[in-house]
């Protein structure tokens, strides 16, 4: 991981870090993240908007419910393939290897069930402990309720602490997930290890783990929630029959725009991960002492060869 500098990372260096390794090889990022999100993008084209969306009674139909999940879910699980892929293309570059689409998808294949289990199993993780964790957050509720006799009371103590409860969610799933990647490509680890290891690399930093990849996530999601919101996305939730009027050709305009974006801000999330995941290795395992004294045993063969071998490159 010479490309990376051989310390602990600031919060900063973290973010600015992950862009300038992703314009290293910028092209190649996006035409894989694309390529990923091509097969969904296709789906919903060949599909359309389908019918009215509602019903007699004036709402959502369900059975266009069922057919937008059917088409969503197989896409989000394209998708993230196609994140895999960007993945393992990054995780070949810190190597000092080249790579290229073909081998990034090809790539991907082996390690593929044990990324794929990892983030089931952190997410079932996660699902556990939002249910938990929301028992108390209605008898909370339901005590306020009866305390004050006025369901404006109890509605807030509900909302501040399905926030706050949200937030500890959204920590541990990032805590259990943030490391799979690296884990399962650098390490060769199982699906269950990559989970651990992503446990173990994030002891003592919850806040930390939070603060980045919440800004990240909201880096590689905010532009996708712009384009929803700026073709009305959210007026189906205030006004349900709107849902499905959307005419097909601005639908498609839509989901364009998503694409081509969406390809843009993945790798950018993804460089994050490794980033994050070397920082903790810095600060926990002492990784750039490791690095410093492999370079140290291989230095004299390397400088033999390249004068400039024994120095990392500074340019990221």
């Amino acid at each position: 991981m010479s490309i990376i500098p051989q310390r602990p990372l600031g919060f900063g260096e973290i973010l600015d870090g992950a862009i300038q390794f992703y314009r290293r090889d910028f092209g190649l990022y996006f035409l894989i993240a694309l390529v990923g999100a091509l097969p969904g993008y296709a789906m919903l084209l060949a599909l359309g908007t389908p019918g009215t969306g509602l019903d007699p009674s004036g709402t959502p139909a369900v059975g266009e419910l069922g057919l937008a999940i059917a088409i969503l879910l197989p896409a989000a699980a394209l998708s993230w393939a196609g994140t895999l892929a960007v993945a393992v293309a990054m995780c070949t570059r810190l190597e000092g290897r080249s790579a290229s689409l073909e081998s990034a998808y090809r790539g991907a294949l082996r390690p593929f069930p044990s990324a794929a289990g990892g983030h089931l199993l952190a997410l079932l993780i996660a699902v556990v402990a939002g249910v938990v964790v929301m028992i108390p957050v209605a008898v909370a509720t339901v005590g306020a309720m009866a305390t004050f006799g006025n369901s404006v009371v109890g509605v807030a103590v509900f909302g501040l602490a399905s926030l706050l409860a949200g937030l500890v969610v959204l920590a541990l799933w990032f805590r259990t997930s943030f490391a799979i990647f690296p884990a399962v490509l650098m390490e060769g680890r199982t699906a269950a290890e990559a989970v651990r290891r992503s446990l173990r690399l994030g002891r003592g930093a919850w806040l930390r783990i939070l603060g980045v990849m919440l800004v990240a996530t909201i880096i590689r999601d905010g532009p996708s929630f712009g384009i929803f919101a700026l073709f009305g996305g959210f007026g189906m939730f205030t006004s349900p029959t709107t849902a499905g009027t959307v005419s097909p050709a601005l639908q498609a305009v839509q989901n364009t725009l998503d694409l081509l974006i969406g390809s843009l801000t993945k790798p950018f999330l993804v460089a994050t991960l490794f980033l994050l995941y070397h920082d903790r290795r810095v600060r926990l395992e002492a990784a750039d002492l490791e690095t410093a004294a492999a370079a140290m045993a291989t230095g004299g063969e390397a400088m033999a060869k390249d004068p400039t071998a024994m120095w990392p490159d500074r340019r990221w």
